[in-house]
């Protein structure tokens, strides 16, 4: 037991940090259960003002255990671990996922950012406004790039795209709103994960119909565009997050009619690329006239027959390539310059 102790009032010293955290429940968990209940009850009392979302994990399964419910250490252990391992990740980190399809994801932190465009931007439509502080609660890795005709290719055993001049490397377009969730749903069930999208053909939807199911969900899925533009801003509030030519593909200045393969231009400060330009990217919400009333993980119209796309293509001018540049599709719609990339959420959310 002194032992224990001495070790849990070593990482105690470094304060409120996740670091911290793991080096305490990784003491804890080499416990016997006698003096695991009663360091657990030492922790409690040293940390009372630390957040809540590192101290609730611990504390559920000390009262628990107060009560005879003598519930596993381990999984709690596990559990936390998990949750300090993502939300402790630096936004930007790269991770390679090991798919038939060879997806690169960027992680995405929970935060709070402004949605919407300024009140003084010439270039804004009505339905950017009004602009608001949105909070996303929870983290999500977002593919690096857009989803490629090669990785579509590997995935579903075809390539619709119809700019196929730079080979597979080039994002896939002509994909409709329901080719995407059935995409989602077949690279979830190739690796093992629940899928994010229930039903089939145009009857195919997110998991449960609500927004708090489906941005919980465990398997691939798309962005809600509260989560795609706050991952394409990175930070800034400008209306692009570099000069155009240096990180986007459009019309009159460079794309010369078609498609181009991803990562030639500028990342954004947390290592996504094409946000902006080369293909608009599918999101899962319905379109509304405006932006989402809800502060807190908006996802969207609660009714509505078109989808949301976001960030500008191959096919269009500088004022369409803005982080807060909506368009709407009825989810039919396999244009040319419409494309998607995934996210996958994090288990653990984050409580304003």
């Amino acid at each position: 037991m002194r032992g224990g102790l001495a070790e849990i009032r070593g990482w105690l010293v470094k304060g409120q940090s996740y670091e911290g955290w793991l080096g305490i429940c990784r003491v804890l968990e080499g416990l016997e259960a006698s003096e695991r209940e009663m360091c657990v009850l030492y922790v409690a009392q040293h940390t009372k003002g630390w957040g809540e979302s590192l101290r609730r994990p611990l504390y559920g399964w000390w009262k628990k255990h107060r009560r005879g419910e003598m519930t596993g250490f381990e999984g709690l252990v596990g559990d936390w671990t998990r949750y300090a391992w993502e939300e402790g990740r630096v936004a930007g980190e790269a991770r390679e996922v090991a798919s038939v399809a060879g997806m690169r994801m960027r992680w995405i932190p929970a935060g709070t950012f402004w949605m919407g465009a300024e009140d003084d931007d010439h270039e804004a439509r009505d339905d950017e406004r009004p602009r608001r502080d949105v909070t996303l609660t929870r983290g999500f890795w977002m593919m690096e790039t857009p989803v490629t005709q090669g990785q579509y290719t590997a995935v579903m055993g075809e390539n619709p795209a119809h700019c196929k001049r730079e080979g597979l490397d080039a994002p896939v377009e002509c994909v409709s709103w329901y080719d995407v969730a059935a995409f989602a749903n077949k690279l979830s069930a190739l690796e093992g994960v629940s899928e994010s999208f229930v039903g089939s053909g145009q009857e195919i939807d997110g998991v449960g119909n609500k927004g708090s199911d489906y941005v919980g969900s465990k398997g691939w899925r798309l962005p809600t565009e509260a989560e795609w533009e706050y991952a394409c801003r990175a930070g800034t509030t400008t209306p692009r997050y570099g000069h155009v030519d240096g990180i986007a593909w459009y019309d009159e200045g460079n794309s010369r009619y078609g498609t181009h393969f991803v990562k030639q231009k500028q990342a954004n400060a947390w290592g996504l690329y094409d946000t902006l330009g080369n293909v608009w990217e599918w999101c899962y919400d319905l379109h509304a006239t405006y932006l989402p009333q809800i502060t807190i993980n908006p996802v969207g119209a609660e009714n509505g027959t078109e989808r949301v796309a976001r960030g500008g293509g191959w096919f269009d001018g500088v004022s369409y390539l803005r982080a807060a540049r909506r368009c709407n599709y009825v989810p039919t719609n396999n244009g040319s310059d419409l494309g998607f990339r995934l996210v996958i959420s994090s288990r653990y959310e984050l409580r304003p």
